[in-house]
This record gives C-alpha cells, sequence and structure tokens, in this order.
C-alpha cells in the first residue's frame, strides 16, 4: 500500500518504521536537516528493551508528492498539526490519521475537512512511545512491536475504516486499539499527564523529590480533571474510566505506580526528559485545559495548587528550551528497560487501564 508520513520525530520514527516492515510503499515529509539524514543514512532506530538497531529506508521528500496514496498519517506535536493541515487537505488520499496529543481534534478536524478540495475521513490516534532523536539516529523505547489507539473524533471506526488500518500494519504484530470517541480519551490521556508535568517543573525535572504527600496530589488532580472532562459534556474514554477513582484497590495500584515513577530512573526516561524536551507542547496542553476551566468555572484545589506550585511558562522556556537533547544511554539493565517502556508518558495511560480492567 502507498502511504504518506509526515513527522519523523521518536513516535514517527517506530511508526514509519512499521509501515516498512510491513512491505508498504512509504514516503516520508521532512523538510528540515533530519530529512537529509534520513536521504543520506535511511531511518536507524536503537530499540532499547528489544537491544536492537533497525534501518529503513522511505521515500523522502521535501513537500507533498503529486501522486496518489491510500491512507496518511501526520505524527506531530498538536500544536504543529495545524500547520501542515493545508499540505495535507491537499493531499490526494481518503483516510488522514493525526497521531498524538491534540486537544483542539475538533478544531482540527472541522479546518482540515474545509480545506479540502476531495472527501477524506479524519480520524486521531496516539501511539505509546518514548525516547529521544539524536543527530544521525533515534533511541526508542516501545513495549513489543508497537500500539495505536485509534478513532472517529466521536464515531467509531467503518468497517472499510479498520481494514484498511488492518491490512496497513499486517503481519506486524503492531496492536491496533480501536476507540469510539477519541476526543474524550485525548482529553483523559491529558488529564494524567499534566499534574506530572506540573510535578516535574516544581522539582526542576527530577521527580526523586517529590513527596509522597506530592504523589497523592497528583493523583487527585488526576482525579478533579476527571470531572472537569465529565462535567465539560465530553466522554471519559475508554468506555469505565468514569469508575477508575471509585475503588481503593485501584487508587492504591496507581499510587504504587506514581510512586515508582517518581522515584526511579523510570521518572527520568518517561516523565521529566519529555517535559525538558517539549516545553511548547506542555504550555500548550497546560493551556487548553485552563480554557475549558473557565468554561466550567469548575473548582479543582488539588490542580490548582500542583499548577500554581511550578514556575511561570516563561521561566521554563528560559530554563529548558536551550539544553541540548541527549540521546538515551544504552544499559546492560533489562528490568530498568522493561520498567522504562512500560512506564513511557506515552503509555502511562494504557497501562492503568489495562490494570483497571483486571481488578
Amino acid at each position: 500500500m502507498k502511504i504518506l508520513v509526515y513527522g519523523c520525530g521518536v513516535i514517527g520514527s517506530l511508526l514509519v518504521h512499521t509501515l516498512c516492515r510491513a512491505g508498504n510503499e512509504v514516503t516520508v515529509v521532512s523538510k528540515g536537516a533530519w530529512g537529509d539524514v534520513l536521504k543520506e543514512d535511511g531511518l536507524r532506530i536503537y530499540h532499547q528493551l528489544q537491544h536492537k538497531y533497525t534501518t529503513d529506508h522511505p521515500k523522502v521528500e521535501r513537500s507533498l508528492p503529486d501522486e496518489h496514496f491510500d491512507i496518511a498519517f501526520s505524527v506531530m506535536q498538536g500544536i504543529q498539526q495545524k500547520n501542515v493541515l493545508p499540505e495535507l487537505a491537499r493531499a490526494d488520499v481518503p483516510v488522514v490519521v493525526l497521531v498524538g496529543n491534540n486537544l483542539n481534534a475538533g478544531e482540527t478536524e472541522k479546518q482540515l475537512l474545509e480545506l479540502s478540495d476531495s472527501p477524506k475521513s479524519v480520524l486521531f490516534g496516539f501511539q505509546g512511545t518514548a525516547g529521544l532523536r539524536g543527530e544521525r539516529s533515534v533511541n526508542c523505547l516501545h513495549i513489543g512491536k508497537g500500539s495505536m489507539t485509534v478513532g472517529g473524533l466521536h464515531r467509531e471506526l467503518t468497517a472499510d475504516e479498520k481494514a484498511l488500518l488492518d491490512r496497513v500494519f499486517y503481519s506486524t504484530g503492531y496492536k491496533l486499539v480501536f476507540e469510539d470517541d477519541m476526543e474524550g480519551w485525548l482529553w483523559c490521556h491529558a488529564a494524567f499527564i499534566l499534574p506530572i508535568v506540573y510535578e516535574s517543573y516544581k522539582c526542576g525535572c527530577d521527580l526523586r523529590k517529590a513527596s509522597s504527600k506530592d504523589i497523592t496530589s497528583m493523583l487527585n488532580a488526576v482525579e478533579e480533571a476527571y470531572d472537569l472532562i465529565q462535567h465539560s459534556g465530553k466522554k471519559i474514554r475508554p468506555k469505565g474510566d468514569e469508575m477508575l477513582f471509585k475503588s481503593k484497590l485501584k487508587m492504591s495500584a496507581m499510587k504504587a505506580m506514581f510512586y515508582v515513577i517518581s522515584k526511579t530512573k523510570i521518572g527520568e526516561l518517561a516523565a521529566t526528559d519529555h517535559c525538558r524536551n517539549a516545553v511548547s507542547e506542555m504550555e500548550w496542553l497546560d493551556l487548553e485545559f485552563e480554557k475549558l476551566r473557565m468554561d466550567s468555572a469548575f473548582h479543582m484545589p488539588e490542580w490548582d495548587a500542583l499548577r500554581n506550585s511550578m514556575p511561570e511558562w516563561e521561566d521554563v522556556h528560559e530554563i529548558y528550551d536551550g539544553d541540548r537533547k541527549k540521546e538515551i544511554p544504552e544499559s546492560d539493565n533489562t528490568v530498568l528497560k522493561i520498567a522504562a517502556a512500560i512506564f513511557a508518558i506515552g503509555g502511562i495511560v494504557l497501562v492503568i487501564r489495562k490494570l483497571k480492567k483486571n481488578t
């Protein structure tokens, strides 16, 4: 199948690797220096958990090719998605999957459809992946062959859409989880992320400084955010997660998980590294949540206490935007690698939800 991919960072790299492994004809649009690297070296990934390197050679273009594609994936921060919407709208492709954090999913879908000259199905996805991109290669943390939660804004996928995605990832072992309301899913995911972000910046991106009281506050803030989401009329997703905070057993398990994230190397690999390297994305998620707060006038004392304890965003940018990204060191500690992969920030919510279903 012919597949178009915009965005080839850590998340996009694993996706491109998987699509190539399935035997698809993959075209990556990359306009910067990274595009030159992909052309010269191919896409080189070190898979931390799997102890292996892979090299793939997708076709690399500077701009949208004048070709027909069966499906397109745009893999980037939600704040950046709008920059590629005009090109995606011009693309000769029937299905577009927007992958990544996006609290403006409804507006994004509307803009893309309004700009498009031809009919398109717009889907939203989230791939649980962590890692860092170096100058010539990518270090990637992922569980198994990788996975994606994918669905429509407020609808289940059609049988044809599911069949298309199944064909795209055929025989790769990549897991697809179909969701019926991705707007709700993405908001619930952000509800888990942001309290960890606030605490990370408060602690100077060293979660080992977080106290037991701080960890409890993070969980309480997540619960308040879920209440806000439900109060605003958005759906809690996956289904059944509205009961996530009603069980003492589940709360104890989540507190233990947050404690492990905070007190071990896991927190650095899964949370604070991302906070250091994606300040603009974290700020954007925060501001979108604040807009929802203002619209709902919802009381969230634990959330406010955490948020107010971190530096101002201007100061956070000054501290971290100048930091040079570091490649994740290769380690022989298999246990650490497994734990880091499980608790990677893109997978934290997935693990908690699996735990919920099993208790």
